[in-house]
């Protein structure tokens, strides 16, 4: 017994021994990160996905030591961060603001998709005049302000507004007629009591913006980027296990933090917040720079920024990823279940792409498509023994999921929707040496044009120009062949892969004789019954930036001159250089001295201005500044003696050119916007000063252009007008529009034709179908809009939620309701199912007017009438369009 005793403590010794000796052989952990956020308010469920990350180890699996610190009154979130006292903090949207302002800090993710915040109200408010003299308490809330702003453009008496108290009893006891309140908590607690309240909520009014943003410091986001990272991946899962297991998250809560609210009331909320976090298709915590820029415009409209904050403001330099790629759950699940995606490509259109000898697919497409599959995991399985020709008729029967670059004709998106183009290169007409130029297609009515069998270009000659001869042959080498043998007048097709063609296969003799209007904007095609790839297809799209895209372009477009020029135009050429050379030198010699003192700052503001040039006879470049060169993405060589209207996008007429020119020739300055573009065909904005300079006896020979760059200004404007999710135009700018476009008919004496278009029993198919199909639904219907509404004259907005608005001018009203009932039959022609319709499909109710001009009134006048006949046309049984008839009458009401 004692030996057994003995033999047991020897082995329980060895044990002990081995086991410290294997745990100091082991390598210590490293050690975790502390890291502290700031909460902007009480503990409670708006800050799940921090507790979840916490109680599930999300944080610690990362290596973070992660400490919410408690929100006490008078903490600013702001200043914690920047201050260094916390390493991130959750703010109002309003966050994007202080960055305008110039405060260091940094986006992470917005952990709310738009912001909770709405007003309580004691009565429905029909429109924004119902604010006039009313009592607001609110917080300061950018999204209020931005409300309360829009609505004293149509009031009539002061709003009165006040700070708010923090106490719902205010509200209860009709102190205020309006309270500032989050839609996830205030109105769970006036249900309880009993007291009836309405909701006000700005993005109905077009104001968007995200809630609860999580940001650092600049600091910190550039010295540990790793640990801002990993803080962001741990966050975003511990919010979609929050929003998996609600109630666990709340008894963890209630167990660890002092909380204010009841059980029932932390319940209620996590139901009210997932449609905040997660919304529709997109991802947790994504962020979109476009509706953060839409959010400062609302701010600068407010007076809380200037106008040159605004124009200094760089929105990427706000986000750490600005080109991240975020895809949803669902998309995920997609991309792991159906990995390889069938792509119809061209086989033989370089530079755009082909099939190498090699049998490898190769081209610009190519590195677009191997960026995204990097990017999101898919595999694409190019196509290389197809013709073009072939390969779209089997598309258009569903052998192949999408199309790697192609123009969206109207026969193609019958069946394939098309992202936004990607690559963008003007159609042109290639002609012999011994042709001159032409000035449009029509002078080649009943001529030769050699065209590739099954492109956008012989689709387009069909359609536009029938009397044209089409010689229809297999690639761009063919047709360009044909052209020089004399078996075609000229070919027609994209500058891109002509000017390929001429340097990879040394072909002479010809030259670019001609321009169409139109442009080959190629594009990704995704088969229509496939939302959820073309989601992820656009999405990895936009995340290539301007840098990688620029990287691609140089790599397989050289844009040098098409025409080949003979040694006697170079001697020419040369001698006329020299010739100006020399002519420079005697002037510099001559003036030596006085220029010696001002060169210097001549050349700066050269620089500054983007300075060029111009020869009055030819309007070719003599001279360019480095800055102007930086601008367009071409060398000096490669501008000087190029036409300087080709500079110009295809929005500058030839008319308006004419104009430009009879103002500078007469002697006088011209100065006005223009659309510019670059070597790899993205566009530029300046405004452009033309000063023509006079010789010795007084007449014009060169013209100075001098630039201020405002690019950037007019992309964020553009933002700032574009709705997000359907790229119409939005709320904002219809405000803008309207008036404007009211007054501008009164004047021509013209009518206008309004209508206010509403989608039948939407709320239905987001409740059956999800808010993802919800978006997409919203996205067809503006596309049809767009389709259906397109010429130049004619403006789509989106209201809101599910309305949109349509500005254009017939020349009668029958005219008018005609359109508009072959767009109610397009509609219905999408089959989107809804089975609260009694045609179950999804259809539209259109209240809408043909207005004369002695019947224009003002904006609010006639929103209202059309208004009215939106609200009968659904009263009527919907699916249907009510015309306002009476505008006397109307006006009465």
């Amino acid at each position: 017994m004692i030996l057994s005793k003995l033999k047991f403590c020897c082995l329980l010794i060895w044990v002990l021994w081995a086991s410290s000796f294997t745990t100091q052989a082991q390598p210590a952990p490293a050690p975790s990160i502390p890291i502290s956020v700031q909460f902007n308010w009480h503990h409670q469920f708006q800050y799940a996905g921090f507790y979840a990350a916490l109680q599930q180890g999300f944080y610690q699996k990362a290596g973070l030591a992660v400490t919410l610190k408690t929100w006490q009154q008078g903490v600013k979130v702001l200043d914690e961060v920047v201050s260094g006292r916390a390493d991130f903090s959750v703010g109002y949207s309003s966050l994007a603001v202080d960055f305008a302002r110039g405060a260091p800090i940094r986006l992470v993710m917005s952990s709310f998709q738009f912001s909770p915040m709405v007003l309580l109200s004691h009565r429905p408010l029909k429109d924004l005049s119902d604010f006039s003299g009313k009592k607001v308490m609110h917080f300061g809330n950018l999204q209020i302000q931005g409300l309360l702003n829009k609505a004293k453009m149509q009031i009539k008496t002061p709003i009165l507004e006040v700070p708010s108290s923090g106490n719902l009893q205010d509200f209860i006891d009709h102190k205020v007629d309006f309270y500032a309140a989050y839609m996830t908590n205030e109105p769970y607690r006036l249900q309880q009591q009993k007291v009836p309240y309405y909701i006000v909520d700005p993005k109905s009014f077009g104001v968007q913006s995200y809630g609860d943003l999580v940001i650092t410091s600049k600091k910190m986001a550039t010295q540990s980027p790793e640990a801002v990272e990993a803080f962001r991946k741990a966050t975003i899962q511990g919010w979609e296990y929050a929003l998996a297991h609600p109630e666990e998250v709340v008894d963890y809560l209630m167990a660890n933090y002092p909380v204010v609210k009841t059980r029932d009331a932390l319940i209620d909320e996590a139901a009210k917040t997932e449609a905040y976090v997660r919304s529709g298709s997109v991802p947790i915590g994504a962020v979109s720079p476009e509706k953060l820029v839409a959010t400062i415009v609302d701010a600068k409209e407010s007076g809380f920024i200037n106008e040159t904050q605004f124009d200094n403001l760089d929105i990427n330099q706000f986000l750490i990823h600005p080109h991240r790629l975020m895809l949803s759950k669902e998309e995920q699940d997609y991309i792991r279940a159906y990995p390889v995606v069938k792509m119809a490509n061209d086989i033989n259109w370089a530079p755009f792409e082909f099939i190498d000898n090699e049998g490898q697919y190769r081209g610009i497409a190519a590195d677009y498509f191997k960026l995204i599959s990097q990017r999101t995991g898919l595999q694409f399985q190019p196509v290389t023994d197809i013709s073009w020709d072939a390969l779209v008729k089997q598309t258009q029967l569903g052998h192949y999921d999408i199309y790697s670059a192609a123009v969206a004709t109207p026969e193609r998106t019958a069946y394939m929707r098309f992202t936004k183009p990607y690559l963008s290169f003007p159609m042109v007409l290639l002609g012999s040496d011994r042709l001159s130029a032409v000035s449009g297609y029509e002078q080649l009515n009943g001529e030769v044009i050699a065209v590739v069998e099954g492109y956008w270009s012989e689709e387009f000659l069909t359609q536009k120009y029938p009397q044209i001869q089409m010689l229809k042959v297999g690639s761009v080498k063919e047709g360009i062949e044909a052209v020089i043998e004399g078996r075609a007048k000229a070919y027609s097709g994209n500058l891109g892969a002509i000017n390929y063609a001429i340097n990879q296969y040394g072909l002479t003799g010809v030259h670019i004789i001609g321009q169409s209007s139109h442009r080959f904007e190629l594009a990704i095609g995704v088969q229509r019954n496939n939302p959820i790839l073309f989601s992820i297809l656009q999405k990895a799209l936009d995340s290539v930036s301007e840098s990688e895209r620029s990287t691609i372009f140089s790599r397989w477009i050289q844009l040098n001159m098409v025409r080949h020029f003979d040694k006697t135009e170079l001697f020419q050429i040369g001698i006329s250089f020299l010739t100006a050379l020399l002519l420079m030198l005697a002037i510099i010699f001559i003036f030596r001295y006085q220029k010696n003192q001002r060169q210097s700052y001549i050349n700066q503001i050269h620089e500054l201005t983007y300075a060029t040039l111009i020869d009055a006879k030819t309007f070719q470049f003599i001279w360019v500044s480095d800055a102007y060169c930086q601008l367009t993405g071409y060398s000096k060589n490669e501008l000087l003696g190029r036409d300087y209207t080709s500079m110009a996008t295809q929005k500058l007429t030839d008319k308006a050119l004419e104009k430009i020119k009879k103002q500078v020739f007469s002697g006088k300055p011209w100065e006005g916007e223009i659309d510019g573009k670059t070597k790899d065909n993205s566009t530029y904005s300046v405004v452009l000063t033309l000063t023509p300079v006079k010789d010795f006896w007084g007449h014009i020979e060169k013209i100075w252009a001098t630039r201020v760059n405002i690019t950037e200004r007019k992309r964020i404007e553009q933002l700032a007008i574009t709705d997000e999710l359907t790229h119409l135009y939005n709320r904002r700018y219809f405000t803008q529009t309207f008036s404007k476009e009211i007054n501008r008919a009164k004047r021509h004496g013209n009518a206008l034709s309004i209508a206010l278009l509403d989608i039948d029993y939407f709320k239905k198919i987001n409740d059956t179908y999800g808010h993802q199909k919800g978006d997409e639904v919203l996205q067809q219907v503006a596309e049809t809009l767009t389709s259906h509404f397109n010429r130049a004259s004619d403006f789509v907005f989106r209201m809101g939620g599910e309305e949109f608005w349509v500005l254009s001018d017939f020349d009668n009203e029958q005219a008018f309701q005609t359109h508009l009932e072959e767009l109610c039959v397009r509609v219905m022609a999408l089959e989107i199912k809804n089975n609260a319709s009694e045609f179950k499909v999804m259809t539209v109710s259109i209240g809408a007017a043909f207005v004369p001009a002695a019947d224009l009134t003002d904006s609010e006048a006639l929103y209202y009438l059309v208004d009215n006949a939106l609200y009968q046309a659904k009263q009527n049984g919907r699916n249907q369009i009510v015309m306002v008839k009476d505008f006397q009458s109307e006006k009465g009401l």
